[in-house]
């Protein structure tokens, strides 16, 4: 049986990739050096030598180039998530995943979570557009945890359990969480976090690997 292979890129779409990757670059490091607010879009489009109008073709605001790499994050859910061990809870997947990418970033980290928050600062816009992005999390949760369940997304429990299993994050990404937070409570923060979410998560619905293994089924 022949094995299909992936299209080879064509220099089209590597110019298109290319160039927005330099546009986000570029955003995050001027954003960095002089504040989101100091910077122009204009600037932003002159350093990856294109107008402002093409940078509107790759991201639909100023805000959108802080958050160009947005799914990362959800992406590694998700390979957790499907190639968790059987028995092994959502919750205790992402708890796992929350503490590696706390010890991932302990070294020069320009680009991980850390610095990520550290650019969002306390910005107003910056933060209604991560709200945004963790609605969206919740989201693409509701529909794994529907699959697996066999339930529907918008079922109240299946939603609540994937606004649950996203809460840590937006705990640990909240401007006051993160002022008063040292580098070394960061941990204890998960495990907390995540302890309330296994206990929220001993009602949730569908099999044993989406509730909390901790949890006894109830009879």
């Amino acid at each position: 049986m022949t094995g299909t292979s992936t299209p080879a890129e064509g220099l089209r779409e590597r110019k298109k990739r290319l160039t927005r990757a330099t546009l986000a670059r570029n955003a995050r490091q001027m954003f960095r050096e002089r504040g989101f607010d100091q910077v122009t879009v204009a600037e932003i489009a002159s350093s990856a030598d294109v107008s402002v109008k093409t940078l509107f073709v790759y991201f639909a605001s100023k805000e959108d180039l802080v958050f160009a790499d947005e799914n990362v994050l959800l992406d590694r859910i998700r390979e957790r998530i499907a190639g968790r061990p059987a028995g092994t809870s959502l919750a205790e997947v992402v708890r796992r995943l929350a503490h590696d990418l706390v010890a991932d970033g302990t070294g020069d980290d320009t680009e991980g979570m850390g610095a990520f928050t550290e650019l969002i600062g306390d910005i107003p816009a910056l933060h209604s557009r991560l709200q945004l992005m963790w609605e969206r999390y919740e989201q693409a949760l509701s529909d794994i945890i529907a699959a697996e369940t066999g339930t529907e997304p918008l079922d109240p429990r299946t939603r609540a359990a994937a606004a649950l299993l996203i809460l840590p994050f937006r705990v640990l990404t909240s401007s006051d969480v993160r002022a008063h937070t040292r580098d070394d409570q960061v941990g204890e923060w998960i495990d907390t976090c995540f302890d309330l979410v296994d206990t929220g998560l001993a009602g949730a619905p569908g099999p044993r690997s989406v509730r909390p293994h901790t949890v006894q089924e109830k009879r």
